[in-house]
């Protein structure tokens, strides 16, 4: 960890204590409500000045402990960046193992903030092989991927991921990437990104990247597929929108035969959907309006999986915390060949109507299939395979999955 990243590590982990302990005041005043409200049913109005004391107090303690954790948080940061003031060679926190796990899963849940109060561990989106940030410049790429192919396939990863998710079950199993590159000839592309901001923020760095990256391909580049994990497929779609509007960075679209979408929330995730309805009922409850502060938090990217937001017309000019579907629906690009892969778990464990419903235990079958009416619908009837017995993550890594990637992107062609 590099002395910035330290301070900004301090700062990120005295704000996040700050907030619990907020939410275990919250929490402890919902029970001192319930309790002298039941006080005050017993021996009468005089409950109420007890509690009035009792709650002046604790709320003066827990401000006290929410400063003071947020301030001894902030001091280690800066403690440990000056022991490491002269070791400018360090590793970054995003070439470690941290960044693949509590670093990913804080930029999930807050990443939007970070990316404005502890900018230096919420980098922007960027390419990534064997541990280090490679930079789409024709330099970069070449020193990259000194064994560039003209076809190319793009992978970025859901929520809470980094690249390194791609590599679930290795070294048992090899990753998609490394099996299309053998069997196929494809050179994989991974890409990170900040997964706690506006999918359609990072559907437009993704299609900066992939703008210059087309533009500094060390080889004639001929063919280029995207793959995307979960909220991953998002970014991808948002990312062609974009490209196919004026506001897009030029024409790398072109070069697009194929995307690929595995357990991507289409229409939004449940999960997601009940958080927001909980914000929207418990704030305005007494006992409630604490957990709807704490859950309010979450990050905007979260905010968008609710309904599947894939570009900035889903979500401007609405309360940030507005719970209704306002998508826009882009048409997607009608000469690329889109395709779906959508788990089902429970399949032949329970009535079909009920195991679609469950999907992959995040993502109901409906929302990845992109169960729409044209002609917004992304995929056709015969372009999604449906796999039994597979959760969400074990779509990032699976030979049946495998085996249907290979099918589908044997053929070079573009739709017609």
């Amino acid at each position: 960890m590099r002395p910035d990243e330290a301070r900004a590590t301090g700062r990120a982990a005295g704000s996040t204590l700050r907030h619990l302990t907020a939410a275990v005041r919250g929490a402890h005043g919902a029970v001192s409500d319930t309790v002298h409200d039941l006080l005050a049913q017993v021996i009468g109005p005089i409950a109420r000045p007890v509690q009035h004391v009792q709650d002046t107090f604790a709320a003066g303690v827990y401000a006290g402990v929410g400063l003071g954790l947020d301030l001894a948080a902030r001091a280690a940061g800066h403690v440990v960046a000056h022991q490491q003031r002269d070791d400018e060679d360090r590793p970054s926190v995003h070439d470690g193992a941290a960044a693949h796990h509590l670093l990913a899963i804080g930029l999930g849940l807050h990443g939007d903030t970070m990316a404005r109060d502890s900018v230096e561990l919420a980098p922007a989106l960027q390419l990534r092989r064997r541990h280090r940030r490679i930079h789409p410049t024709p330099e970069g790429l070449a020193g990259g991927y000194p064994d560039a192919t003209g076809d190319v396939v793009v992978f970025v990863h859901g929520l809470f991921e980094t690249e390194a998710a791609w590599a679930l079950g290795a070294p048992d199993r090899p990753s998609y990437a490394a099996r299309l590159r053998s069997d196929l000839g494809f050179t994989p592309v991974l890409v990170r990104y900040n997964t706690g901001l506006r999918v359609s923020e990072s559907a437009a760095d993704l299609d900066r990247l992939l703008a210059d990256l087309v533009a500094g391909w060390p080889v004639a580049l001929e063919r280029l597929v995207l793959i995307g994990h979960s909220m991953g497929g998002l970014v991808v779609h948002g990312a062609l929108a974009l490209a196919e509007s004026d506001d897009g960075q030029g024409q790398w679209h072109e070069r697009v035969t194929d995307t690929v979408t595995l357990g991507t929330p289409h229409h939004g995730s449940p999960i997601a959907r009940r958080v927001g309805h909980a914000v929207d009922r418990l704030e305005g409850t007494r006992r409630g309006r604490w957990l709807a502060d704490f859950l309010r938090l979450r990050s905007d990217g979260i905010r968008d999986l609710m309904h599947g937001n894939v570009v900035r017309d889903d979500w401007i000019e609405h309360a940030r915390d507005d719970i209704a579907d306002r998508r826009t629906h882009p048409v997607p690009a009608d000469d690329i060949r889109h395709w779906g892969v959508v788990a089902v778990t429970a399949q032949g464990r329970l009535p079909v109507g009920l195991a679609q419903q469950v999907g992959d235990l995040v993502v109901p079958h409906d929302s990845a299939t992109h169960a729409l009416p044209t002609p917004a619908r992304r995929f056709c009837d015969d372009s999604v395979a449906v796999v039994a017995g597979v959760s969400h993550l074990g779509l990032l890594n699976d030979d049946r999955v495998y085996g249907q990637l290979v099918s589908w992107l044997r053929a070079p062609t573009r739709a017609t």
